[in-house]
C-alpha cells in the first residue's frame, strides 16, 4: 500500500513539472494537454488498485 501511495505522489509531481515546462515554453499546450490526461487516466487506474489492495487487507 505505501508503494501505491507513493506512486500516486509520484504521478502528481510530474503532473506540476508537466505544468511548470508548459507555462515556461518548454512544452506546447497540445502536448501538455495530452500528457496530462494520460496522467489523469493512470491516476484512475491507481486509485481504483488501491481500493481493491485496500479492500482484501480490509479482509485479511
Amino acid at each position: 500500500m505505501q508503494f501505491l501511495r507513493i506512486a500516486q505522489g509520484s504521478l502528481k509531481e510530474l503532473e506540476t513539472h508537466v505544468v511548470i515546462s508548459q507555462r515556461v515554453g518548454f512544452l506546447k499546450a497540445e502536448a501538455a494537454a495530452e500528457l496530462l490526461d494520460a496522467s489523469e487516466e493512470c491516476g484512475k487506474m491507481l486509485r481504483s488498485l488501491i481500493r481493491v489492495a485496500q479492500r482484501k487487507q480490509a479482509d485479511e
